[in-house]
Protein backbone atom coordinates (compact mmCIF):
# COMPACT_ATOMS: atom_id res chain seq x y z
CA UNK A 1 0.00 0.00 0.00
CA UNK A 2 2.90 2.30 0.92
CA UNK A 3 4.75 1.58 -2.31
CA UNK A 4 1.58 2.41 -4.35
CA UNK A 5 1.21 5.75 -2.57
CA UNK A 6 4.88 6.57 -3.26
CA UNK A 7 4.43 5.64 -6.92
CA UNK A 8 1.31 7.85 -7.24
CA UNK A 9 3.12 10.72 -5.55
CA UNK A 10 6.02 10.37 -7.97
CA UNK A 11 3.69 10.39 -10.97
CA UNK A 12 1.86 13.45 -9.63
CA UNK A 13 5.15 15.30 -9.13
CA UNK A 14 6.21 14.50 -12.67
CA UNK A 15 2.92 15.85 -14.07
CA UNK A 16 3.33 18.96 -11.98
CA UNK A 17 6.86 19.60 -13.27
CA UNK A 18 5.72 19.16 -16.86
CA UNK A 19 2.80 21.59 -16.41
CA UNK A 20 5.06 24.19 -14.78
CA UNK A 21 7.61 23.88 -17.57
CA UNK A 22 4.94 24.44 -20.24
CA UNK A 23 3.58 27.46 -18.38
CA UNK A 24 7.06 28.90 -18.03
CA UNK A 25 7.82 28.48 -21.71
CA UNK A 26 4.50 30.03 -22.67
CA UNK A 27 5.09 33.00 -20.35
CA UNK A 28 8.61 33.40 -21.64
CA UNK A 29 7.37 33.53 -25.24
CA UNK A 30 4.70 36.11 -24.34
CA UNK A 31 7.30 38.19 -22.52
CA UNK A 32 9.66 38.16 -25.46
CA UNK A 33 6.83 39.17 -27.81
CA UNK A 34 5.85 42.11 -25.56
CA UNK A 35 9.45 43.26 -25.30
CA UNK A 36 9.89 43.15 -29.05
CA UNK A 37 6.66 45.14 -29.63
CA UNK A 38 7.59 47.80 -27.06
CA UNK A 39 11.04 48.05 -28.52
CA UNK A 40 9.68 48.59 -32.04
CA UNK A 41 7.19 51.21 -30.79
CA UNK A 42 9.90 53.10 -28.94
CA UNK A 43 12.13 53.06 -31.99
CA UNK A 44 9.39 54.59 -34.12
CA UNK A 45 8.72 57.34 -31.57
CA UNK A 46 12.33 58.07 -30.96
CA UNK A 47 13.29 58.68 -34.54
CA UNK A 48 13.87 62.46 -34.65
CA UNK A 49 12.63 64.84 -37.27
CA UNK A 50 15.29 66.52 -39.31
CA UNK A 51 16.94 69.20 -37.19
CA UNK A 52 15.16 68.06 -33.97
CA UNK A 53 17.34 67.43 -30.84
CA UNK A 54 16.19 64.62 -28.54
CA UNK A 55 17.23 63.60 -25.05
CA UNK A 56 18.12 59.99 -24.29
CA UNK A 57 16.58 58.60 -21.08
CA UNK A 58 18.17 55.11 -20.61
CA UNK A 59 17.91 54.54 -16.87
CA UNK A 60 14.52 52.72 -16.91
CA UNK A 61 15.32 50.16 -19.70
CA UNK A 62 18.54 49.23 -17.93
CA UNK A 63 16.70 48.49 -14.63
CA UNK A 64 14.07 46.40 -16.36
CA UNK A 65 16.72 44.36 -18.15
CA UNK A 66 18.57 43.70 -14.89
CA UNK A 67 15.36 42.61 -13.17
CA UNK A 68 14.49 40.35 -16.06
CA UNK A 69 17.94 38.71 -15.91
CA UNK A 70 17.72 38.43 -12.12
CA UNK A 71 14.36 36.67 -12.35
CA UNK A 72 15.55 34.22 -14.96
CA UNK A 73 18.67 33.36 -12.91
CA UNK A 74 16.69 32.95 -9.69
CA UNK A 75 14.09 30.80 -11.43
CA UNK A 76 16.77 28.56 -12.91
CA UNK A 77 18.44 28.20 -9.49
CA UNK A 78 15.10 27.46 -7.84
CA UNK A 79 14.08 24.79 -10.33
CA UNK A 80 17.53 23.22 -10.30
CA UNK A 81 17.83 22.88 -6.51
CA UNK A 82 14.95 23.87 -4.19
CA UNK A 83 12.16 22.59 -6.40
CA UNK A 84 13.96 19.25 -6.77
CA UNK A 85 14.26 19.08 -2.99
CA UNK A 86 10.55 19.78 -2.67
CA UNK A 87 9.72 16.99 -5.08
CA UNK A 88 11.41 14.53 -2.73
CA UNK A 89 9.52 15.71 0.37
CA UNK A 90 6.17 14.21 -0.70
CA UNK A 91 4.64 17.62 0.08
CA UNK A 92 1.51 16.98 -1.95
CA UNK A 93 0.72 13.90 0.14
CA UNK A 94 1.48 15.25 3.63
CA UNK A 95 0.76 19.05 3.39
CA UNK A 96 -1.49 19.78 0.45
CA UNK A 97 -2.19 23.36 1.54
CA UNK A 98 1.52 24.22 1.52
CA UNK A 99 1.91 22.53 -1.84
CA UNK A 100 -0.93 24.63 -3.27
CA UNK A 101 0.55 27.79 -1.75
CA UNK A 102 3.99 27.20 -3.25
CA UNK A 103 2.52 26.28 -6.62
CA UNK A 104 0.41 29.45 -6.59
CA UNK A 105 3.43 31.62 -5.77
CA UNK A 106 5.39 30.21 -8.67
CA UNK A 107 2.47 30.70 -11.06
CA UNK A 108 2.12 34.35 -9.89
CA UNK A 109 5.83 34.97 -10.37
CA UNK A 110 5.80 33.56 -13.90
CA UNK A 111 2.61 35.41 -14.75
CA UNK A 112 4.09 38.71 -13.58
CA UNK A 113 7.20 38.04 -15.62
CA UNK A 114 5.08 37.30 -18.69
CA UNK A 115 3.28 40.61 -18.23
CA UNK A 116 6.60 42.44 -18.02
CA UNK A 117 6.20 43.22 -14.29
CA UNK A 118 9.70 42.06 -13.46
CA UNK A 119 9.83 43.61 -10.01
CA UNK A 120 6.71 41.73 -8.90
CA UNK A 121 8.01 38.57 -10.56
CA UNK A 122 11.30 38.77 -8.59
CA UNK A 123 9.41 39.55 -5.38
CA UNK A 124 7.11 36.53 -5.74
CA UNK A 125 10.00 34.27 -6.71
CA UNK A 126 12.02 35.43 -3.69
CA UNK A 127 9.05 34.73 -1.43
CA UNK A 128 8.66 31.30 -3.08
CA UNK A 129 12.31 30.43 -2.49
CA UNK A 130 12.10 31.48 1.17
CA UNK A 131 9.03 29.35 1.84
CA UNK A 132 10.56 26.46 -0.08
CA UNK A 133 13.73 26.58 2.03
CA UNK A 134 11.63 26.68 5.18
CA UNK A 135 9.60 23.70 3.97
CA UNK A 136 12.77 21.71 3.14
CA UNK A 137 14.27 22.60 6.54
CA UNK A 138 11.13 21.37 8.30
CA UNK A 139 11.27 18.20 6.20
CA UNK A 140 14.89 17.66 7.24
CA UNK A 141 14.01 18.02 10.91
CA UNK A 142 11.15 15.54 10.55
CA UNK A 143 13.41 13.14 8.65
CA UNK A 144 16.15 13.28 11.29
CA UNK A 145 13.58 12.65 14.02
CA UNK A 146 12.12 9.68 12.12
CA UNK A 147 15.58 8.18 11.51
CA UNK A 148 16.50 8.61 15.18
CA UNK A 149 13.26 6.96 16.26
CA UNK A 150 13.79 4.06 13.85
CA UNK A 151 17.34 3.50 15.15
CA UNK A 152 16.21 3.65 18.75
CA UNK A 153 13.42 1.14 18.12
CA UNK A 154 15.80 -1.12 16.20
CA UNK A 155 18.29 -1.08 19.08
CA UNK A 156 15.64 -2.54 21.42
CA UNK A 157 14.27 -4.93 18.74
CA UNK A 158 10.89 -3.12 18.56
CA UNK A 159 9.92 -4.00 15.01
CA UNK A 160 6.54 -2.20 14.93
CA UNK A 161 7.92 1.15 16.14
CA UNK A 162 10.98 0.85 13.91
CA UNK A 163 8.76 0.11 10.92
CA UNK A 164 6.54 3.12 11.73
CA UNK A 165 9.45 5.56 12.00
CA UNK A 166 11.28 4.31 8.92
CA UNK A 167 8.08 4.56 6.87
CA UNK A 168 7.87 8.23 7.85
CA UNK A 169 11.50 8.76 6.94
CA UNK A 170 11.19 7.16 3.50
CA UNK A 171 8.11 9.26 2.77
CA UNK A 172 10.09 12.41 3.58
CA UNK A 173 13.17 11.37 1.59
CA UNK A 174 12.22 8.68 -0.83
CA UNK A 175 15.71 7.97 -2.24
CA UNK A 176 17.88 8.63 0.80
CA UNK A 177 20.64 5.92 1.05
CA UNK A 178 20.71 6.04 4.86
CA UNK A 179 16.96 5.51 5.09
CA UNK A 180 17.04 2.72 2.52
CA UNK A 181 19.84 0.89 4.34
CA UNK A 182 18.09 1.29 7.69
CA UNK A 183 14.81 0.08 6.15
CA UNK A 184 16.54 -3.09 4.93
CA UNK A 185 17.91 -3.79 8.41
CA UNK A 186 14.47 -3.25 9.94
CA UNK A 187 12.84 -5.56 7.40
CA UNK A 188 15.19 -8.36 8.54
CA UNK A 189 14.62 -7.67 12.24
CA UNK A 190 11.95 -10.41 12.66
CA UNK A 191 14.34 -12.95 11.11
CA UNK A 192 17.13 -11.72 13.40
CA UNK A 193 14.92 -12.01 16.50
CA UNK A 194 13.92 -15.54 15.51
CA UNK A 195 17.57 -16.57 15.09
CA UNK A 196 18.55 -15.14 18.47
CA UNK A 197 15.70 -17.01 20.18
CA UNK A 198 16.74 -20.27 18.53
CA UNK A 199 20.35 -19.62 19.58
CA UNK A 200 19.21 -19.18 23.20
CA UNK A 201 17.40 -22.52 23.03
CA UNK A 202 20.53 -24.20 21.58
CA UNK A 203 22.56 -22.76 24.46
CA UNK A 204 20.11 -24.20 26.98
CA UNK A 205 20.37 -27.57 25.21
CA UNK A 206 24.19 -27.33 25.41
CA UNK A 207 24.53 -27.60 21.65
CA UNK A 208 27.39 -25.19 20.82
CA UNK A 209 27.62 -26.19 17.14
CA UNK A 210 23.95 -25.33 16.54
CA UNK A 211 24.18 -22.13 18.58
CA UNK A 212 27.28 -21.08 16.63
CA UNK A 213 25.57 -21.68 13.28
CA UNK A 214 22.52 -19.64 14.32
CA UNK A 215 24.62 -16.78 15.67
CA UNK A 216 26.68 -16.73 12.50
CA UNK A 217 23.49 -16.18 10.49
CA UNK A 218 22.41 -13.50 12.94
CA UNK A 219 25.75 -11.64 12.63
CA UNK A 220 25.43 -11.75 8.84
CA UNK A 221 22.11 -9.94 9.20
CA UNK A 222 23.30 -7.49 11.90
CA UNK A 223 27.11 -7.15 11.75
CA UNK A 224 26.96 -4.22 14.20
CA UNK A 225 25.72 -6.41 17.08
CA UNK A 226 28.92 -6.73 19.10
CA UNK A 227 27.32 -8.94 21.76
CA UNK A 228 26.38 -11.50 19.11
CA UNK A 229 29.90 -11.35 17.63
CA UNK A 230 31.52 -11.89 21.01
CA UNK A 231 29.32 -14.86 21.84
CA UNK A 232 29.92 -16.34 18.38
CA UNK A 233 33.70 -15.99 18.79
CA UNK A 234 33.60 -17.63 22.23
CA UNK A 235 31.66 -20.54 20.75
CA UNK A 236 34.12 -20.79 17.85
CA UNK A 237 37.03 -21.18 20.28
CA UNK A 238 35.12 -23.70 22.35
CA UNK A 239 34.17 -25.75 19.28
CA UNK A 240 37.77 -25.70 18.01
CA UNK A 241 39.04 -26.92 21.36
CA UNK A 242 36.49 -29.73 21.43
CA UNK A 243 37.27 -30.77 17.86
CA UNK A 244 41.01 -30.61 18.52
CA UNK A 245 40.74 -32.85 21.58
CA UNK A 246 38.55 -35.26 19.64
CA UNK A 247 41.05 -35.55 16.77
CA UNK A 248 43.95 -36.13 19.18
CA UNK A 249 41.98 -38.82 21.00
CA UNK A 250 40.95 -40.54 17.76
CA UNK A 251 44.52 -40.42 16.52
CA UNK A 252 45.86 -42.17 19.61
CA UNK A 253 43.14 -44.83 19.32
CA UNK A 254 44.15 -45.41 15.68
CA UNK A 255 47.77 -45.83 16.80
CA UNK A 256 46.70 -48.50 19.26
CA UNK A 257 44.79 -50.24 16.48
CA UNK A 258 47.92 -50.24 14.28
CA UNK A 259 46.29 -47.91 11.77
CA UNK A 260 48.85 -45.13 11.22
CA UNK A 261 47.04 -43.91 8.08
CA UNK A 262 43.92 -43.00 10.06
CA UNK A 263 46.10 -41.57 12.84
CA UNK A 264 47.89 -39.26 10.38
CA UNK A 265 44.53 -38.04 9.04
CA UNK A 266 43.38 -37.12 12.55
CA UNK A 267 46.75 -35.47 13.20
CA UNK A 268 46.44 -33.24 10.11
CA UNK A 269 42.91 -32.18 11.08
CA UNK A 270 44.02 -31.33 14.62
CA UNK A 271 47.06 -29.43 13.30
CA UNK A 272 44.85 -27.37 10.98
CA UNK A 273 42.70 -26.30 13.93
CA UNK A 274 45.36 -25.45 16.52
CA UNK A 275 48.93 -25.63 15.18
CA UNK A 276 51.79 -25.59 17.66
CA UNK A 277 49.95 -27.35 20.49
CA UNK A 278 52.08 -29.83 22.52
CA UNK A 279 49.45 -32.56 22.07
CA UNK A 280 50.37 -32.68 18.39
CA UNK A 281 53.94 -33.70 19.19
CA UNK A 282 52.73 -36.51 21.45
CA UNK A 283 50.46 -37.88 18.72
CA UNK A 284 53.11 -37.46 16.02
CA UNK A 285 55.73 -39.35 18.06
CA UNK A 286 53.25 -42.16 18.65
CA UNK A 287 52.46 -42.29 14.92
CA UNK A 288 56.15 -42.44 13.98
CA UNK A 289 56.85 -45.22 16.47
CA UNK A 290 53.81 -47.19 15.41
CA UNK A 291 54.61 -46.70 11.73
CA UNK A 292 58.17 -47.89 12.22
CA UNK A 293 57.04 -50.99 14.07
CA UNK A 294 54.40 -51.71 11.46
CA UNK A 295 56.84 -51.13 8.60
CA UNK A 296 59.44 -53.39 10.23
CA UNK A 297 56.91 -56.15 10.79
CA UNK A 298 55.68 -55.86 7.22
CA UNK A 299 59.23 -56.01 5.86
CA UNK A 300 60.08 -59.07 7.93
CA UNK A 301 56.85 -60.71 6.86
CA UNK A 302 57.49 -60.05 3.17
CA UNK A 303 61.06 -61.33 3.47
CA UNK A 304 59.93 -64.51 5.21
CA UNK A 305 57.33 -65.06 2.51
CA UNK A 306 59.98 -64.69 -0.21
CA UNK A 307 62.32 -67.07 1.63
CA UNK A 308 59.54 -69.62 2.02
CA UNK A 309 59.10 -69.47 -1.77
CA UNK A 310 62.89 -69.85 -2.22
CA UNK A 311 62.93 -66.35 -3.77
CA UNK A 312 66.16 -65.05 -2.28
CA UNK A 313 66.39 -62.31 -4.85
CA UNK A 314 63.01 -60.98 -3.69
CA UNK A 315 64.07 -61.33 -0.05
CA UNK A 316 67.25 -59.42 -0.86
CA UNK A 317 65.22 -56.51 -2.30
CA UNK A 318 62.93 -56.40 0.74
CA UNK A 319 65.83 -56.48 3.20
CA UNK A 320 67.78 -53.84 1.24
CA UNK A 321 64.85 -51.42 1.22
CA UNK A 322 64.08 -52.05 4.90
CA UNK A 323 67.72 -51.53 5.92
CA UNK A 324 67.50 -47.90 4.75
CA UNK A 325 64.59 -47.27 7.13
CA UNK A 326 65.81 -49.51 9.95
CA UNK A 327 69.57 -49.20 9.75
CA UNK A 328 70.11 -50.47 13.30
CA UNK A 329 67.76 -53.44 13.31
CA UNK A 330 69.82 -56.64 13.69
CA UNK A 331 67.22 -58.96 12.16
CA UNK A 332 67.06 -56.85 8.98
CA UNK A 333 70.85 -56.55 8.69
CA UNK A 334 71.41 -60.27 9.28
CA UNK A 335 68.68 -61.16 6.79
CA UNK A 336 70.21 -58.85 4.18
CA UNK A 337 73.65 -60.36 4.67
CA UNK A 338 72.33 -63.92 4.26
CA UNK A 339 70.26 -62.99 1.21
CA UNK A 340 73.23 -61.25 -0.42
CA UNK A 341 75.40 -64.34 0.08
CA UNK A 342 72.81 -66.77 -1.27
CA UNK A 343 72.03 -64.63 -4.33
CA UNK A 344 75.73 -64.22 -5.02
CA UNK A 345 76.28 -68.01 -4.84
CA UNK A 346 73.29 -68.68 -7.08
CA UNK A 347 74.57 -66.25 -9.69
CA UNK A 348 78.13 -67.64 -9.57
CA UNK A 349 77.06 -71.30 -9.85
CA UNK A 350 74.64 -70.46 -12.65
CA UNK A 351 77.41 -68.70 -14.56
CA UNK A 352 79.75 -71.71 -14.26
CA UNK A 353 77.02 -74.06 -15.40
CA UNK A 354 76.00 -71.89 -18.34
CA UNK A 355 79.62 -71.39 -19.47
CA UNK A 356 81.39 -74.67 -18.86
CA UNK A 357 84.18 -73.77 -21.31
CA UNK A 358 85.59 -71.42 -18.71
CA UNK A 359 86.25 -74.38 -16.44
CA UNK A 360 89.05 -75.51 -18.72
CA UNK A 361 91.09 -72.76 -17.09
CA UNK A 362 92.77 -74.04 -13.92
CA UNK A 363 92.12 -70.75 -12.07
CA UNK A 364 88.46 -70.73 -13.02
CA UNK A 365 88.11 -74.42 -12.16
CA UNK A 366 89.67 -73.81 -8.74
CA UNK A 367 87.36 -70.83 -8.13
CA UNK A 368 84.36 -72.98 -9.08
CA UNK A 369 85.40 -75.60 -6.58
CA UNK A 370 85.62 -72.94 -3.84
CA UNK A 371 82.16 -71.61 -4.72
CA UNK A 372 80.84 -75.17 -4.63
CA UNK A 373 82.17 -75.62 -1.10
CA UNK A 374 80.42 -72.39 -0.02
CA UNK A 375 77.22 -73.40 -1.78
CA UNK A 376 77.15 -76.69 0.09
CA UNK A 377 77.40 -74.75 3.38
CA UNK A 378 74.37 -72.61 2.53
CA UNK A 379 72.45 -75.25 0.58
CA UNK A 380 70.17 -75.93 3.53
CA UNK A 381 68.66 -72.44 3.16
CA UNK A 382 67.70 -72.83 -0.51
CA UNK A 383 66.53 -75.79 -2.57
CA UNK A 384 67.47 -74.01 -5.79
CA UNK A 385 71.01 -73.39 -4.52
CA UNK A 386 71.30 -77.01 -3.50
CA UNK A 387 70.24 -78.11 -6.98
CA UNK A 388 72.76 -75.76 -8.60
CA UNK A 389 75.49 -77.10 -6.34
CA UNK A 390 74.69 -80.68 -7.33
CA UNK A 391 74.71 -79.76 -11.03
CA UNK A 392 78.04 -77.93 -10.74
CA UNK A 393 79.55 -80.83 -8.85
CA UNK A 394 78.71 -83.16 -11.74
CA UNK A 395 80.03 -80.62 -14.23
CA UNK A 396 83.34 -80.27 -12.37
CA UNK A 397 83.70 -84.03 -12.21
CA UNK A 398 83.06 -84.33 -15.93
CA UNK A 399 85.76 -81.77 -16.64
CA UNK A 400 88.31 -84.33 -15.39
CA UNK A 401 87.10 -87.05 -17.78
CA UNK A 402 89.28 -87.24 -20.92
CA UNK A 403 87.60 -87.66 -24.28
CA UNK A 404 89.10 -89.37 -27.38
CA UNK A 405 90.15 -87.04 -30.18
CA UNK A 406 91.33 -88.43 -33.58
CA UNK A 407 94.14 -86.40 -35.17
CA UNK A 408 94.59 -86.74 -38.95
CA UNK A 409 97.66 -85.56 -40.91
CA UNK A 410 99.90 -86.36 -43.95
CA UNK A 411 102.79 -87.93 -42.00
CA UNK A 412 104.87 -84.95 -43.16
CA UNK A 413 103.54 -82.41 -40.63
CA UNK A 414 104.87 -82.39 -37.12
CA UNK A 415 102.01 -81.82 -34.66
CA UNK A 416 101.88 -80.67 -31.04
CA UNK A 417 99.09 -79.51 -28.73
CA UNK A 418 100.04 -76.28 -27.04
CA UNK A 419 100.17 -76.56 -23.30
CA UNK A 420 99.51 -80.30 -23.44
CA UNK A 421 102.16 -82.26 -25.38
CA UNK A 422 103.41 -83.67 -28.70
CA UNK A 423 101.54 -85.72 -31.23
CA UNK A 424 104.43 -86.01 -33.75
CA UNK A 425 104.28 -87.24 -37.38
CA UNK A 426 101.23 -89.28 -38.18
CA UNK A 427 98.65 -90.04 -40.78
CA UNK A 428 96.10 -90.57 -38.03
CA UNK A 429 96.26 -90.94 -34.27
CA UNK A 430 93.83 -90.96 -31.37
CA UNK A 431 94.65 -88.93 -28.26
CA UNK A 432 92.67 -88.11 -25.08
CA UNK A 433 91.93 -84.60 -23.89
CA UNK A 434 89.79 -83.13 -21.14
CA UNK A 435 86.96 -80.81 -22.12
CA UNK A 436 88.32 -77.38 -22.94
CA UNK A 437 89.80 -75.18 -25.63
CA UNK A 438 92.95 -76.41 -27.42
CA UNK A 439 95.31 -75.18 -30.13
CA UNK A 440 96.97 -77.74 -32.45
CA UNK A 441 100.20 -76.51 -34.12
CA UNK A 442 101.63 -78.16 -37.25
CA UNK A 443 105.11 -77.50 -38.69
CA UNK A 444 106.91 -78.77 -41.83
CA UNK A 445 110.19 -77.67 -43.36
CA UNK A 446 109.61 -75.39 -46.38
CA UNK A 447 105.96 -74.85 -45.48
CA UNK A 448 104.09 -72.31 -43.41
CA UNK A 449 103.10 -73.41 -39.92
CA UNK A 450 99.45 -74.10 -39.31
CA UNK A 451 97.28 -73.54 -36.23
CA UNK A 452 94.03 -75.40 -35.71
CA UNK A 453 91.79 -74.64 -32.69
CA UNK A 454 89.41 -77.13 -31.12
CA UNK A 455 86.70 -76.66 -28.46
CA UNK A 456 85.88 -79.87 -26.60
CA UNK A 457 82.61 -79.86 -24.67
CA UNK A 458 81.60 -82.21 -21.89
CA UNK A 459 80.18 -85.42 -23.28
CA UNK A 460 80.88 -84.44 -26.90
CA UNK A 461 81.62 -87.37 -29.26
CA UNK A 462 83.07 -88.24 -31.76
CA UNK A 463 85.83 -85.66 -32.05
CA UNK A 464 88.42 -85.27 -34.80
CA UNK A 465 90.85 -82.67 -36.05
CA UNK A 466 93.05 -82.44 -39.19
CA UNK A 467 96.40 -80.67 -39.17
CA UNK A 468 98.31 -80.49 -42.52
CA UNK A 469 100.91 -77.96 -43.61
CA UNK A 470 100.30 -77.64 -47.34
CA UNK A 471 101.24 -74.02 -48.07
CA UNK A 472 104.82 -73.53 -49.17
CA UNK A 473 106.90 -70.67 -47.98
Amino acid sequence: MLEEKLRQAGESSARYRNRMMLMFLFGLLVCIAVIVMISLFDDEKSEPEPGEITAVHNSQPVDQTALREQFMQQLSAYEGALEQELLGTNLKGRDQAKDVELTSLKEKAISAFAMGDYATAVEKLTELAGQARETVAQRDLLFASAISGAKQALSVDDYMQAKLHISKATLLKQSNPEAQALEQRIERLPELISLMKKADIAAIENNPEKEYALLTEAVNIAPDREVLKQRRDVLAREIRENQFSSYISRGLVSVEKKDPGAARLHYKKAQALLPGRPELRVLNDAIIKSSDELDLNQAVGLAKKAIAEDDWSGAQSVYAAASKRHAKDKAILDGLQLANRLVSLQQALTDYINRPDRLSSRNVFAAAEDELVQANIFASYSKSLSALAAELKVLLASMNVKLPVFVKSDNQTYILVRGVGKVGLTTGREIELKPGFYTFEGTRPGYKSKLVQLQIYVGERPLSVEVVCDERI
